[in-house]
C-alpha cells in the first residue's frame, strides 16, 4: 500500500512539473513575438536613375523585395532586410 501511495504522490508532483513546463513554455514563446513588434522604424534612401519607374513591392518573412524597371533595359530587384531598413542584395537581369 505504501509503494502506490508513492506512486500516487510522485505522479502528482509530475503533472505539476509538466504543467508548469508547458505553461513557461507558451508565455515565453508569447513574449519572445511580442517583442518583435517593438522595432523602430526605418528610413532607407535609394538612388535610382531618372528613368527608372519602380514596378512593384513585395514582402516574405524579413525581406523586402523592390522591382526596378529603368529604361534602359536592365530591370533589377533590390533586397531589403525588413527590420533593419538596409540593402541585403540586388538582382539584375540583363536581356540577351
Amino acid at each position: 500500500m505504501r509503494i502506490l501511495t508513492a506512486l500516487v504522490v510522485l505522479m502528482g508532483i509530475m503533472i505539476v512539473v509538466g504543467l508548469f513546463v508547458v505553461v513557461y513554455t507558451i508565455a515565453s514563446r508569447v513574449i519572445d513575438k511580442s517583442s518583435k513588434g517593438t522595432l523602430r522604424p526605418w528610413t532607407t534612401i535609394v538612388d535610382l536613375a531618372e528613368d527608372a519607374k519602380v514596378n512593384g513591392i513585395t514582402a516574405d518573412g524579413s525581406k523586402l523585395f523592390v522591382k526596378v524597371d529603368p529604361k534602359n533595359g536592365v530591370s533589377l530587384v533590390l533586397v531589403f532586410d525588413s527590420e533593419t531598413g538596409k540593402q541585403i542584395g540586388e538582382l539584375k537581369f540583363q536581356p540577351r
